[in-house]
């Protein structure tokens, strides 16, 4: 076969169309793969992004349309920490106490002949600290101080009471001499604060 004499003109128009179709693919499969295929990659994981985005934007619109409920009960939360710490609070103050019970004492007529803290006991969330003590008074003094220790803010449970009258007593103020354990509760921040790291 001579390949001088054969030119597309001599061909029949069916090897024609099909010699046009098969460079016509050649050039688009060319195009595709050297100018077009990273563009078209690029557009779906743009897309890919845009849809992930999308949802973001629609979570923090969902979020920041919640910010002033939050916001409110933030406050709240924290107004009722406020309280739960003055019935049980963080540390033991110590002087803050002593001065609570003396007044409490005072008031009910007694003398706090006896106030010694003890070791502090501790518990899951909060410790025991109990304070061993011992007053001088009349029964009736003493049944005063025990009902001001009831409505105390702070909770402080008496137990181990020991009551003894006082013979030959002149004062009418002072005819018992009275021990007993008085038992407040200290909250642990530790443990709480430690167990969130």
């Amino acid at each position: 076969m001579d390949f001088r004499r054969l030119s597309l003109e001599s061909m029949p128009r069916r090897t024609q169309l099909l010699l046009l179709a098969i460079v016509a693919a050649g050039l688009v499969g060319a195009f595709y793969m050297y100018v077009m295929k990273a563009p078209l990659e690029e557009i779906v994981t743009l897309r890919a992004e845009v849809s992930q985005l999308e949802i973001s934007v629609a979570q923090g619109t969902a979020i920041a349309m919640q910010l002033g409920k939050f916001k409110k009960e933030l406050a709240e939360l924290e107004q009722r920490l406020n309280v739960l710490r003055g019935i049980l609070p963080a540390q033991k103050e110590t002087p803050s106490v002593l001065r609570s019970v003396q007044q409490m004492a005072a008031a009910s007529d007694l003398k706090i002949v006896k106030f010694s803290p003890q070791q502090v006991i501790p518990r899951v969330f909060y410790s025991d600290w109990p304070i061993a003590m011992e007053v001088l008074g009349s029964y009736d003094g003493l049944g005063l101080f025990f009902e001001k220790i009831g409505q105390s803010t702070r909770i402080i449970n008496v137990d181990n009471i020991s009551i003894r009258g006082i013979e030959g007593s002149n004062n009418p103020t002072r005819t018992l001499r009275a021990t007993c354990t008085a038992t407040t509760f200290v909250f642990r921040e530790e443990v709480v604060t430690g167990s969130k790291n």
